[in-house]
């Protein structure tokens, strides 16, 4: 039973695996942590994982270019700032709702929108720092 389950989620660790490279490299670096990742599986005789590397090495040197690498972490860092831009937004309407709140003494609601408001906060970090992240990654690829 646990052979059986293994070989079905063999696939998918492969995949997630080499999406993992996807947006942080160049395809040089790239190719090295497959090929990396071939010799570990090698040597606990993973014969699964070595095929679906093998695969996704394949792949990356036939399809792999530092321009496309570039291109998609463009288009990270692009993604990351609408995100930055959608979670300013709903920042301000969560103040605006915690103002409105106070201005007619409503304690539930009050109470609720500061939690909303600290909910929001805590978003509006995470995105900045997906963004300062993805930024990074499209200064290496740049060299």
């Amino acid at each position: 039973m646990k052979k059986t389950l293994l070989v079905a989620l063999m696939p998918f660790a492969v995949l997630g695996t080499s999406a993992a490279f996807a947006d942080t490299t160049n395809c040089a670096t790239k190719i090295r942590a497959i090929e990396t990742q071939i010799e570990m599986a090698k040597q606990y005789g993973n014969t699964f994982r070595i095929a679906g590397l093998q695969d996704a090495l394949a792949n990356t040197k036939a399809n792999c270019t530092n321009a496309g690498q570039a291109e998609y972490a463009e288009r990270k860092v692009r993604e990351a700032e609408r995100d930055v831009q959608k979670a300013q937004l709903e920042l301000r309407e969560a103040e605006d709702k915690l103002r409105d709140s106070r201005s007619k003494g409503e304690v539930k609601r009050i109470a609720k929108a500061q939690k909303r408001l600290a909910e929001k906060q805590d978003k509006l970090r995470e995105k900045q720092e997906d963004l300062r992240s993805a930024q990074a990654d499209l200064t290496a690829l740049k060299g």
